[in-house]
């Protein structure tokens, strides 16, 4: 018998202790997260960039060499045949800020940097003539209008081969006018070689010409608009209006240096002929 009431009471207890369980659980308030705060990101407390930084190399100057000649070319003339171009070197940094946007520090990152050399400028014998050009003219001399071989008429005037007029003292200009002295267009007048175009520009500098506005060492500009039988490779010729009078000392040195200006075309104007410029 009291086996069975002990059954019988330990029933009662655990339905009495069931039930506190359901009621306790069945008190609790569960709240589930909703979908916006799940998805919603924290601000993050840093933030990083890269910064680069640009910085010019050394220029690597200019290099002038002999090169084989081009086709129209001739071997004294020297021509630009490459740019030089300014090398950069890039560095970069890693900067890190914090969520006000101060920074906080700038690192440079180890083996990033891009460095693009420099490239020189190269000059080259065996060029046509052409702008900015140059050679060295080997010998200087000076002619007049009345030279052996000009065919300076009676009346003192004699042509060149780019069909200006010339005088003993004077010469021709565009607009038919006749200027004394020794220059066309304001222009001094060299022969040249058939290498230089007739009518182009050059600039004659280390010299020591003077005269009519000539000063030994400063550059002076002329124009080739004549040829000669003894004018060959890079001699020149200036024209010094009379050869028993010359208008210009050529000075005790015999070479200078030529800068080719500009190449230009002969035109027809007013039915004379005249350089383009």
């Amino acid at each position: 018998m009291k086996k069975y009431m002990l059954i019988i009471y330990m029933m009662v207890m655990v339905t009495i202790i069931s039930g506190c369980a359901v009621n306790a659980d069945a008190d609790i308030e569960i709240t589930y997260p909703k979908l916006n705060e799940l998805n919603e990101e924290k601000e993050e407390p840093y933030r990083f960039d890269i910064e680069e930084v640009v910085e010019p190399l050394e220029e690597a100057g200019v290099i002038e060499r002999e090169s084989s000649v081009v086709s129209d070319g001739t071997s004294w003339i020297y021509a630009k045949t490459q740019d030089g171009i300014r090398g950069t070197k890039t560095t970069k940094y890693k900067r890190m800020y914090n969520s006000q946007g101060d920074l906080l520090s700038r690192v440079e990152i180890p083996n990033a940097a891009e460095v693009v050399e420099s490239t020189p400028t190269i000059y080259e014998s065996g060029q046509r003539a052409q702008a900015d050009a140059y050679y060295n003219a080997s010998r200087i001399t000076r002619y007049g209008v009345n030279c052996a071989g000009c065919n300076m008429s009676e009346g003192g005037t004699g042509g060149t081969s780019a069909g200006i007029a010339l005088g003993l003292d004077s010469v021709r200009q565009r607009d038919g006018s006749w200027k004394p002295g020794v220059t066309y267009e304001g222009y001094y007048i060299i022969a040249t070689s058939s290498d230089v175009p007739l009518c182009s520009i050059v600039e004659i500098s280390d010299h020591t010409v003077s005269g009519q506005g000539i000063t030994p060492g400063v550059p002076f500009q002329a124009i080739v608009l004549d040829r000669g039988g003894a004018i060959q490779g890079s001699k020149i010729d200036l024209f010094a209006g009379s050869e028993t009078d010359m208008l210009l000392s050529q000075g005790r040195r015999q070479d200078a240096k030529v800068k080719i200006l500009s190449t230009n075309s002969r035109v027809r104007n007013n039915g004379q002929w005249d350089c383009g410029i």
